[in-house]
């Protein structure tokens, strides 16, 4: 009986072993889907070797580089841009303060070479309320006081009657 097994296990071998021995040689297109990618651009693929990755002397010197270049932008924007940029402006026109009202209506105290004024935005122009004295320019609250006494605030103020303080007011389209 063991003689039986050891002679079928023998031949099931040697019908393996033959059965690889008889495959096909493979085709061309077998050939070609087995041969490694090469690409002409350089770039590594999964069977080439990749570039070493960078030490930490480059990424340290790039570190330093974008630093540089970020200091230098801001002191060159400090130094020579501030002026030009929209909101900078110069020494003689400043806004000091603004109120909102709503619906796109303004007030605002505005500072012209030490002059003070206090001025309504609408969206139809600009108004002056007044002319602010030089003596307000210390004291706190003075945009509050500046505006009640050009507007009860008590009150709700209509949008006609507003429009015709703007008028009266001397400012206009």
């Amino acid at each position: 009986m063991l003689r039986r097994w050891v002679l079928c296990l023998g031949m099931l071998s040697g019908l393996c072993l033959g059965a690889q021995g008889s495959a096909p040689p493979p085709t061309a297109s077998e050939k070609e889907l087995q041969a490694p990618l090469t690409l002409e651009d350089g770039k590594p693929t999964q069977g080439q070797a990749a570039e070493a990755p960078p030490s930490g002397l480059r990424a340290f010197g790039s570190l330093v580089l974008v630093l540089g270049l970020a200091g230098a932008s801001l002191w060159a924007l400090k130094k020579y841009g501030r002026g030009r940029m929209p909101g900078g402006g110069g020494t003689k026109l400043k806004v000091e303060e603004t109120l909102a009202l709503g619906d796109r209506r303004f007030v605002s105290i505005l500072d012209v070479e030490g002059e003070r004024f206090l001025i309504a935005l609408t969206p139809q122009g600009i108004g002056l309320l007044s002319r602010l004295d030089p003596g307000e320019r210390g004291e706190p609250g003075t945009f509050d006081e500046a505006l009640s006494r050009q507007v009860d605030l008590g009150r709700p103020v209509p949008v006609k009657e507003m429009e015709a303080l703007l008028k009266q007011g001397g400012g206009g389209q």
